[in-house]
């Protein structure tokens, strides 16, 4: 399944005082689909537009926010449609204007007859695609008419209307669509045009699930079910820009409609509009559609032409999104140790528990496992790390005790693995905020357990979390120093911290040389080094980079090594405490005749199982920046995100 917007592309020109500041993709039903994406649901463009530069730039404005662009067709010698947007200072406001010329010289590039391949698109679309319409033009309209799909309708204009019979716009609209939106002018003119009165009667008229008329800052009317709700908008934000305001509202609006299974009612109305709303007050702080998503396309003018005739993209360097989390990394685990969320962690009664599972999946799954050890080995009382699947599956009727770690709070297998277990005996570890957990888990609010405060709010954006991984174990550790009587948590994380990032800054050559020359690593793990073993599997596994062997050191001598002498591609990392073992002695010589980078810590037991993870951290950093890619931003198909967000039994 996935969002997809029909239409032909727009770029939209940016002017303030008639100097052109910007410009950035356009069009209402893209703008929304750009919104949903930010929302964890697979959308796509299914349009046209031309091979000149402004096409390349609303096709670039799509894919860099993840948009699947496969389906854009690019027409030879075909002007892209441009939209020009001006900004005026009055009255120390912005006021703005939109139109199809440019202010500054005055051309026009713009063709009114859609150029959109319908048969190709019929082809194309899968039967639990949800298409998105923001005009009825002819071609739309044959796609709406011989398609089966849920469909949601934006309608902003109502001139196109003018040209058709009042029956005829009825058969256009009616039970063919899931949701419609539209805003007071559209509103005042179907009323009219109909004599009718209230907003039910539209309702029943196009019968759609649900019709929204948005009315800025008063707030919006919604109509279901043969029912009216009016949402009154509370402290409404300083606009700097309404321009896409109402195309984020109605993106949050067809997120949540698919998230809570195609239901409305009054609670999805009162829970959407205040997420909506909420979205909305950030678009209007931002110039643009979309600027609240990405800022606007600098471009420069070529040789003596208008920069909307003849332009170029003005390159900027980008910025890998695991640079910046990284480089975060210890400031929002310090924040993390000030907040409650240890406070919650210390009041836990552990002493008097006898049975614990510690659950956690992908980035979590490490922590959980450090968690695990930590109770285990303060408390005496015995822990399981698990896996959701692992949970579901066996009797946890004699378990004390479920701490669920989940980074966004968001985690459904978690959820679904635990729902024999009473809430009053779950605990969730989480950056996630605590309304929207209790929401979907119905669990109290003093057993989530969540790290995120004022002043470390922000998640990490990106497929791999440094910060999800590492502040959850920091918060056990913090409890481990305290009750070892250890002093200073915090110097220890920050020395931690600064050895590894220096560490993986020196030259490695023999891992440079892995990194060229290999597609495969071998990680040995044992003793106190399984969870830097499972994070750092998990991470280069999810950034697509390498394939991994995991071997525990002592299970390798069972016949693991017939596979290992068989490889042309021996190349191993070994994590290590202190201690050397003497079966380590052996095992460690035996692979000292290939190429085995040895990551060990300064420190034994659990020092060491918390050093090797923030290590492994500093470790993917290091081969992201080798191999100069973004691991927290790789690739995947549509067909592998039907899995990510599948939801129910395991």
């Amino acid at each position: 399944m996935k969002i997809i917007s029909i239409g032909d592309l727009v770029t939209d020109f940016y002017y303030k005082d008639n100097k052109l500041v910007g410009i950035n993709g356009g069009m209402t039903s893209h703008n929304i689909v750009a919104n949903i994406a930010t929302m964890n649901i697979p959308t796509a463009v299914y349009g046209v537009c031309g091979d000149d530069m402004a096409g390349k730039i609303a096709i670039k404005s799509l894919e860099d926010i993840g948009v699947n662009i496969d389906n854009i067709e690019i027409i030879k010698d075909l002007k892209t449609r441009c939209f020009h947007v001006s900004y005026f200072e009055k009255n120390e406001k912005l006021e703005f204007t939109s139109k199809k010329r440019c202010p500054i010289c005055n051309q026009k590039n713009w063709y009114e007859e859609s150029n959109i391949d319908v048969e190709d698109i019929l082809k194309k679309i899968n039967i639990d695609d949800i298409l998105v319409f923001d005009n009825l033009n002819l071609k739309n309209q044959t796609i709406i008419d011989k398609s089966h799909n849920k469909k949601m309708l934006d309608l902003g204009q109502y001139f196109e209307l003018d040209n058709y019979k009042d029956e005829e716009i009825i058969e256009k609209i009616k039970n063919k669509f899931e949701i419609i939106n539209l805003n007071e002018r559209v509103e005042k003119y179907l009323k009219k045009r109909y004599s009718i009165k209230k907003l039910e009667e539209i309702y029943n008229m196009f019968n759609p699930k649900l019709i929204i008329v948005t009315r800025g800052k008063k707030g919006s009317d919604f109509a279901f079910d043969n029912t009216k709700i009016t949402k009154e908008l509370t402290n409404p934000a300083e606009e700097l820009d309404s321009t896409g305001a109402g195309d984020a509202f109605f993106s949050c609006f067809i997120s949540e409609y698919i998230k809570k299974d195609y239901i409305i009612d009054k609670n999805f109305i009162d829970e959407t509009f205040e997420k909506a709303t909420k979205l909305t007050k950030k678009v209007v702080k931002k110039l643009g559609a979309r600027g609240h998503i990405q800022g606007l396309y600098k471009i420069k003018k070529i040789k003596n032409t208008c920069s909307c005739q003849n332009f170029e993209l003005s390159i900027r360097k980008k910025i890998k999104r695991c640079n910046i989390n990284i480089n975060n990394l210890e400031i929002r685990v310090i924040n993390a140790l000030k907040s409650d969320a240890y406070n919650k962690i210390k009041a836990i009664d552990f002493l008097n528990l006898k049975n614990s599972i510690f659950i956690g999946t992908g980035g979590s799954f490490a922590p959980a496992k450090i968690a695990s050890k930590i109770i285990n080995d303060v408390y005496g009382i015995t822990t399981l790390s698990l896996l959701p699947r692992d949970v579901y599956y066996r009797n946890n009727s004699q378990v004390d005790k479920a701490f669920l770690f989940t980074y966004s709070g968001t985690t459904n297998d978690l959820y679904v693995s635990t729902f024999a277990i009473k809430n009053d005996n779950k605990y969730i570890i989480t950056k996630g905020e605590i309304q929207k957990i209790i929401e979907q888990t119905k669990i109290d609010k003093n057993n989530i357990i969540s790290y995120r405060t004022k002043t470390n709010k922000s998640k990490e954006r990106g497929f791999l979390s440094f910060e999800g991984s590492l502040v959850p174990a920091s918060l056990f550790l913090k409890l481990y120093f305290e009750e070892k009587e250890m002093n200073n948590v915090e110097e220890f994380i920050k020395e931690c911290i600064n050895y590894w990032k220096q560490y993986f800054n020196n030259n490695i050559i023999k891992f440079n040389e892995m990194l060229e020359n290999g597609n495969q690593f071998n990680i040995f793990m044992g003793d106190f080094t399984e969870s830097s073993a499972i994070d750092l599997e998990s991470k280069i596994i999810e950034s697509g980079i390498y394939n991994c062997l995991v071997h525990e050191k002592k299970n390798f001598s069972h016949g693991r090594f017939i596979n290992y002498e068989h490889l042309n591609n021996k190349n191993s990392i070994y994590l290590k405490q202190k201690s050397t073992s003497l079966y380590e002695e052996k095992l460690l010589n035996y692979l000292s005749n290939n190429k085995a980078l040895i990551i060990e810590s300064r420190y034994d037991g659990i020092l060491c199982e918390y050093d090797l993870l923030v290590a492994v951290q500093y470790l993917i950093h290091y081969i992201a920046n080798y191999l100069n890619i973004d691991i927290s931003k790789p690739t995947y198909t549509e067909e592998a995100m039907k899995i990510y967000f599948y939801k129910g039994n395991l």
